[in-house]
């Protein structure tokens, strides 16, 4: 195999992780948040779209260069910490991302996208099944990067842009909205931080970057360090950019097309009034491919989390799987109001030392440890 062969197949790895990094953050935060954001700022929307991108782009996009710093792994991320608040915080992000938290919020919400086409499905008995179809798709771990990148996610990004192309056309004017831009800007802010993408930022690069590692087999460590970060920083901003875009899109619709409805109903609603009963059918595709995604990469970091570091590897991978899976499908009869009631409080907690951790982390991988060396030498030949 020729060089230009292999750098054609090396370039096409990295647009398929971007990918894969889009589609496992791209759930029911990111699908419902920037359409309530748009549809109360109206004319404003350009503020709030930039506040949204400060917290819904930027905080994850350092998240990720946080973790590249430290080669994926969870524990030097933490380490600052001290042992046991480590252990306590990475606890409370799997929980919350798990089977407590985001994971059946994103299979309420996908019950909420396929309930008009199929009532006879009740919210326990669809948690059931959506949990089993899980539990397949997540049955070849070493194969999950390559099932989001290359089969999902050019799915949903086609049914999103049609949704939103077609919207372009005859789209009525935006709204007069109540409030200043400051205001609209900072909702924008809040809205974002609702996705918790930061905190998936930090859990999913658990899956990217060893997926990295394991393509630079075979190199020296400097030049295995320097491929995968400066793969990871690529992929990161190709994630990024497609969140942006999404955001875009879904902003400029819901500012546009305005309905009443549930938050989780909302893009069914503004779907059926830029196409019809097409709409509808279109909507529910978009949703339960976003969430589906990032559920498959959920039940994937959180039970190899139970696995690893609460069950010290006494029991199998599978067997993980179908504990997550179990707890998930029992959460999700909540409903999606009151799996959101218990995640807000936690948001707060969170969040600001989440950033702050990130921030240090990168300084103390790019100046701290650099200079460190060069210190030591300058004070030994003193």
């Amino acid at each position: 195999m020729n060089t230009k062969t292999v750098s054609k197949k090396t370039n096409m790895n990295i647009i398929f992780t971007g990918m894969a990094l889009f589609s496992m953050f791209f759930g029911a935060g990111n699908l419902i948040f920037p359409l309530l954001v748009g549809h109360s700022a109206g004319s404003e929307t350009p503020y709030a779209l930039l506040g949204l991108a400060i917290s819904a782009v930027g905080f994850p996009f350092l998240g990720l260069i946080a973790m590249m710093m430290c080669s994926g792994n969870l524990s030097t991320f933490l380490s600052r910490l001290g042992r046991s608040p480590a252990f306590i915080l990475l606890f409370i992000l799997q929980i919350t991302q798990g089977p407590l938290g985001c994971m059946p919020r994103l299979i309420t919400l996908m019950h909420a996208s396929v309930k008009a086409y199929l009532p006879a499905f009740s919210l326990v008995l669809f948690s059931a099944l959506i949990c089993v179809a899980i539990f397949l798709l997540c049955f070849r771990p070493n194969k999950i990067v390559s099932i989001l990148g290359v089969a999902l996610t050019p799915v949903f990004l086609l049914t999103l842009a049609t949704l939103v192309g077609v919207g372009m056309f005859n789209a009525p004017p935006p709204s007069a909205p109540t409030g200043t831009s400051m205001y609209h800007f900072v909702e924008g802010f809040k809205g974002g931080y609702q996705t918790m993408d930061l905190i998936l930022a930090i859990l999913f690069s658990t899956i990217i970057i060893p997926h990295l590692f394991q393509e630079a087999e075979g190199l020296s460590p400097q030049e295995t360090k320097t491929y995968v970060r400066k793969k990871m920083l690529i992929a990161s901003s190709i994630a990024a950019g497609l969140l942006m875009a999404s955001y875009l899109g879904l902003c400029w619709i819901a500012s546009r097309y305005h309905a009443p409805a549930a938050p989780e109903d909302l893009l069914s609603v503004i779907s059926f009034q830029i196409f019809g009963p097409l709409g509808g059918l279109i909507a529910m595709l978009a949703i339960f491919l976003a969430c589906l995604t990032t559920a498959i990469s959920m039940a994937r970091v959180f039970s190899e989390y139970i696995r690893k570091d609460l069950f010290k590897e006494k029991i199998s991978a599978n067997l993980a799987i179908i504990i997550t899976l179990a707890g998930t499908a029992c959460v999700a009869c909540l409903g999606f109001s009151g799996i959101m009631r218990m995640l807000s409080p936690i948001l707060d907690v969170l969040y600001p030392g989440l950033i702050v951790l990130c921030v240090y982390n990168i300084i103390d991988q790019l100046y701290l440890k650099e200079r460190m060396p060069r210190f030591e030498a300058e004070v030994s030949t003193d």
